[in-house]
């Protein structure tokens, strides 16, 4: 049975990433960005390669596309240049406007996560939000997310705090914010590799959603229109590389996640930690 009161003991806050996680189903925002980006430049990219470093730094992100093997012959093959930092510097300088603008399109809250924030907030469970995206790139995205109902204490970036996952900064920033302490009592909840790593780092409970995050990476329509066995074929994939990663609960949406909450709070009791 799930609990209705606050939870002094046990999992006490959540971090939540942002694409793919809250937002965006199939995080589809960025992956149009860094296609558009390295298409500008006469080099094409495809969407895997474009989604591999998903979840962390979008400098980060940038770098390892560009130095990608495959990708890095291409852009001398366009360019008769070598992919340097030069390179990434004003590669990033032009993502930075044309993220906000791609992620205009792509500010849907996803389904169940306002009633989400109501049940974690009735708990007495307080939740953040930590991303890949830089400050300047969030000044539509908040908006619209509080006019869906997803209002958290806090939106960390890594330019706040000196860098972004797979380190733990943004987490310990988002503790220190919150005044929650042990790392122990929150669950980091993403759809990617980076949340896993941030999530293990920082010392949070792991939990990996499937069906709207990076690993599927469609949108819903296009969701919908894979036959059956093809659907689930590709979610048992996505299940099994997050739990090898290790993520300590793989869920199919965000909205799912007070079960895995019931159930690391009796893990808490028993004595057990991340």
């Amino acid at each position: 049975m799930s609990r209705t009161q606050p939870t002094p003991t046990g999992v006490r806050a959540a971090i939540f990433d942002i694409s793919g996680t809250v937002m965006d189903f199939g995080s589809r925002g960025p992956v149009a960005a860094f296609v558009d980006l390295f298409a500008r430049q006469g080099v094409s990219i495809t969407e895997a390669e474009a989604r591999g470093p998903m979840g962390t730094h979008k400098r980060h992100h940038v770098w390892a596309i560009l130095s990608d093997p495959s990708v890095a012959q291409r852009w001398r093959d366009a360019t008769g240049a070598e992919p340097d930092t030069a390179a990434l510097d004003r590669l990033y300088q032009q993502f930075t406007p044309l993220q906000v603008e791609v992620l205009d399109n792509h500010l849907d809250l996803l389904p169940g996560i306002a009633g989400l924030a109501a049940a974690l907030t009735a708990r007495g469970i307080r939740f953040a939000s930590t991303t890949g995206f830089d400050t300047c790139m969030m000044k539509n995205l908040i908006p619209a997310a509080y006019r869906q109902g997803y209002r958290p204490e806090f939106w960390i970036c890594p330019d706040q705090v000196g860098g972004g996952r797979p380190a733990p900064w943004m987490a310990f920033h988002a503790a220190r914010q919150l005044g929650i302490y042990p790392m122990g009592t929150f669950v980091k909840v993403g759809d990617t590799p980076a949340d896993i790593a941030e999530a293990q780092n920082a010392g949070m409970w792991a939990v990996s959603v499937v069906q709207h995050g990076n690993e599927i990476g469609l949108s819903r329509d296009a969701l919908a229109a894979l036959t059956d066995q093809d659907r689930q074929s590709r979610f048992a994939a996505a299940r099994d590389k997050l739990l090898k990663l290790g993520a300590h609960y793989v869920i199919d949406t965000t909205a799912d996640l007070l079960p895995v909450i019931d159930a690391i709070n009796e893990r808490i009791d028993r004595g057990e930690r991340p």
